[in-house]
């Protein structure tokens, strides 16, 4: 359809986005005359559904596109998902509607592997406690003798061996862990150079020092790691989860962290596609728990890489004519 058409409304849904138009006119000035853009405002659903008719393309990134949405899109032939992640949008609806969907290929492998290790270490480190106390004038060294943890010769239980988790994988190594990891999808590990067990959901949970998760968000993967999974924890083991929140029972989890059947946990995601975890939430008055608000892929550089090389990119490479790279419908 691209090749055909010598104008394309280009629909950008999210603020985190909006950018978009001064990069293309530096990057690609060649093509800015052939393309309309428009930056939403609210980004919520109403004005998707208001927006939508028109539309050639969309750039998105956490805005929620789900069939209400798409029942407007009339014209709308190519969405590119701004992230790696993509559970915001209704991929069953896109196949129907003939859209192809294409997310940001390698976006958040180094940050959010990078900020796996940090959680990995803040919580076996007690970091957070130590930093807060010491700011309060207090002295903790007595409860924290013998208290704090290493990260060499510990097993890591990697649960989804994609790109991000192979990128913690190699830093883990580095690190003088031991890597294991339960992904049904994974045949070979050659790419890796070192050593990496391919072991059972359940054998992972049972004999893992941390158990890491780096799986997308599908039904398949909705609450994964329910009440039973955390059961099997060993009691000195760390949960980290960097993914989606979905993917683990939180309220399990925070009886499980309050009775302290497992050591701790880091984590980044909550809910859904980047939602923050209720005001009331347990997890939020919780002691071995360390949580930071979905940034583990919110570095400059990545953003940079993300959205005005990879995803801009490929958008420009559809007006061409070419066919879109990373398609994931």
């Amino acid at each position: 359809m691209a090749e055909k058409k010598k104008r394309f409304r280009v629909l950008i849904s999210d603020p985190l986005l909006k950018e978009m138009v001064n990069e293309a006119k530096k990057q690609y000035p060649e093509y800015i005359s052939k393309i309309d853009f428009e930056i939403m405002e609210k980004a919520d659903e109403q004005e998707l559904r208001d927006k939508l008719p028109g539309v050639d393309i969309l750039m998105c990134a956490r805005s929620r596109i789900n069939r209400n949405v798409l029942e407007k899109a009339d014209k709308l032939f190519f969405i590119q998902q701004c992230s790696a992640g993509y559970d915001n949008i209704d991929l069953k609806a896109t196949r129907e509607k003939g859209i192809d969907v294409s997310n940001a290929g390698g976006a958040g492998v180094i940050p959010v592997a990078e900020h796996t290790i940090m959680l990995m270490l803040a919580i076996s480190k007690n970091l957070i406690k130590s930093d807060r106390t010491m700011k309060a004038g207090e002295w903790i060294f007595g409860e924290c003798v013998g208290r704090v943890y290493e990260l060499r010769d510990k097993v890591v239980g990697i649960i989804g061996l994609g790109k991000i988790g192979a990128q913690v994988a190699r830093l883990a190594y580095a690190f003088g862990m031991r890597i294991q990891y339960y992904d049904p999808y994974r045949k070979d590990t050659s790419d890796l150079g070192f050593p990496a067990k391919a072991v059972s959901l359940e054998e992972l949970l049972k004999t893992s020092d941390y158990v890491n998760i780096h799986t997308l968000l599908t039904p398949e993967t909705r609450s994964l790691i329910g009440r039973k999974q955390l059961e099997m924890m060993k009691p000195t083991a760390y949960l980290i989860n960097t993914s989606r929140g979905a993917v683990v029972d939180e309220e399990a989890l925070a009886d499980i962290l309050q009775a302290k059947k497992i050591r701790g946990a880091g984590i980044d995601v909550y809910g859904e596609h980047g939602d923050p975890p209720p005001k009331n939430s347990r997890l939020l008055k919780q002691d071995n728990v360390v949580l930071t608000p979905h940034i583990g892929g919110v570095t400059a550089e990545d953003l940079y890489r993300n959205f005005y090389v990879s995803s801009l990119g490929n958008v420009i490479a559809v007006i061409k004519g070419e066919k879109p790279k990373w398609v994931i419908n």
